[in-house]
């Protein structure tokens, strides 16, 4: 049987063109697949990357940053760059206050990149390549750059801004406020404007010395080991340190004084003298004010030891108020120590040497009437050492008896009065008058002729030269005993 063949292309090619439009289809997805992804994982790394950002190391709020550091900037994040810098300088005075202002010409100074564009680490620098800071100087600083951020619309540029505000050491200054004469036992005091960890000086003339400093560095302290009192010196700082390491810019110098020495300017009665009261209370004066004056029961000795307490009669006098006077014929000393311990001059000033003063009391003198024997009798610790005849008063006008004392003494004086029997006197210039009790005295009677017998009015007169011997010899306050 015939076999009969259909004409006409194959199955097999018909199928051709349908495989082929279905491979190109896979692949332009499969090439749409693959974008995407590609893209997505970009878009991923990108978000994933830092946020732009700038980081300094000088730390916000930090008010101090050592000249020696630098000024290190890192710039974080894709396509950062910086875009400009700028430095304000603000010079300082001793007491920190602002004297000027200045633009200092700087730039950014990469020194390291970062694995991605835009990342890096560098350090500010000035253009004529000086050193950046200096010390006594406040600094505003301001770093502008620009970052960038993909958004779905593209890239958007970011702006970052950083403002630090700080200062740099100050150096040293010392200030040698004027003070009164440095005392005994007194360091002398330097003040700093800002604290000092360590310091060096020279004291002239040289002298031994030790020093230390305050707790807060801000005072430093010299003290002499050997302290010679009305001394001048010269003292001079040649170098310092502050606790942030700023050094002395240049030596400081100043002159000082120790106080002067204190001295016993006066005695009385004077040194050496004989024949004093023993109820008289001896007087010291000084140079100067004292300070401590309840100090001077310890610092003034008293010999023969004596009942009494000490008196200020002014600042710088001081007398010994005796409660019963000192021993007749006694040989008296007031010592004043010497040394910072006892007393001192309100400038600190005291004694180099003990001061002294000695003298003698004088014997016990004592005058004895004898009314019924019509005598006048001198003693000296209780012995006899002159008698002379006197005229006492008559009958109605009798001497008075008992015991009483010299009140005052007159070379000449006007008596008058009456007699017992009526008659009146008025003589002039009668001579070496001693009042004992009231109008009664010791005289010498020029007129009178005889001795030994009562013709006074009163009084115990006596020929001119023996009563002169007598007022010689009486010292106000002798006492007199009176008997018959």
């Amino acid at each position: 049987m015939e076999q009969r063949l259909p004409l006409g292309p194959s199955s097999a090619v018909g199928t051709l063109p349908a495989l082929g439009r279905s491979v190109w289809m896979g692949l332009a997805v499969g090439m749409a697949v693959l974008l995407a992804v590609y893209l997505g994982l970009g878009i991923s790394f990108l978000r994933a990357l830092p946020t732009p950002a700038l980081d300094l190391d000088l730390p916000d709020g930090q008010e101090v940053w050592p000249v020696e550091s630098p000024l290190v900037v890192q710039t974080i994040g894709w396509g950062t760059t910086i875009e400009n810098v700028r430095l304000v300088e603000f010079p300082l005075d001793e007491a920190g206050n602002v004297v000027g202002q200045r633009d200092v010409a700087v730039a950014y100074q990469p020194v390291t990149d970062g694995q991605l564009p835009g990342e890096s680490r560098g350090q500010i620098v000035r253009e004529d390549g000086r050193p950046l800071l200096a010390l006594n100087s406040w600094y505003e600083l301001t770093v502008a750059a620009e970052g960038k951020e993909l958004t779905l619309n593209g890239v958007r540029p970011i702006p970052l801004v950083v403002f630090r505000a700080f200062g740099t050491p100050r150096t040293p200054t010392p200030r040698f406020e004027a003070s009164d004469a440095l005392r005994y036992g007194q360091p002398l005091a330097i003040a700093w404007n800002e604290p000092i960890a360590e310091f060096r000086y020279a004291i002239t003339p040289e002298v031994p010395t030790h020093s230390w400093l305050s707790d807060d560095g801000l005072t430093s302290y010299i003290a002499l080991d050997e302290f010679a009192q009305g001394a001048s010196y010269e003292v001079q700082v040649t170098d310092a340190r502050t606790t942030l390491g700023a050094p002395l810019q240049a030596p400081a110098a100043s002159a000082f004084t120790t106080a002067s020495a204190l001295r016993v300017t006066g005695f009385s009665p004077e040194n050496g003298e004989r024949d004093v009261a023993p109820g008289y209370d001896p007087i010291i004066t000084f140079s100067a004010p004292i300070e401590n004056p309840e100090a001077a029961e310890h610092a003034i000795s008293v010999e023969p030891a004596t009942d009494g307490t000490f008196r200020w009669l002014a600042p710088n006098r001081v007398q010994f108020v005796t409660d019963k006077g000192f021993p007749y014929s006694h040989d008296v000393e007031l010592t004043v120590k010497a040394g910072p311990e006892g007393l001192r001059s309100e400038a600190g000033g005291y004694l180099e040497n003990d001061a002294t003063l000695a003298y003698r009391t004088r014997v016990r003198k004592e005058i004895d009437v004898n009314l019924t024997r019509q005598t006048v009798t001198l003693l000296e610790d209780s012995k006899v050492v002159y008698t002379t005849l006197a005229s006492t008063g008559v009958k109605r006008a009798d001497t008075p008896t008992g015991h009483y004392t010299i009140q005052y003494k007159m070379p000449k004086t006007r008596m008058r009065g009456t007699n017992p029997d009526g008659h009146s006197y008025d003589i002039p210039d009668v001579p070496w008058v001693m009042p004992f009790l009231g109008d009664y005295t010791f005289h010498g009677a020029p007129w009178r002729q005889a001795w030994g017998v009562p013709l006074s009015n009163g009084c115990v007169s006596m020929p001119t030269a023996n009563a002169k011997y007598v007022y010689d010899w009486t010292p106000v306050g002798t006492p007199v005993y009176i008997h018959y």
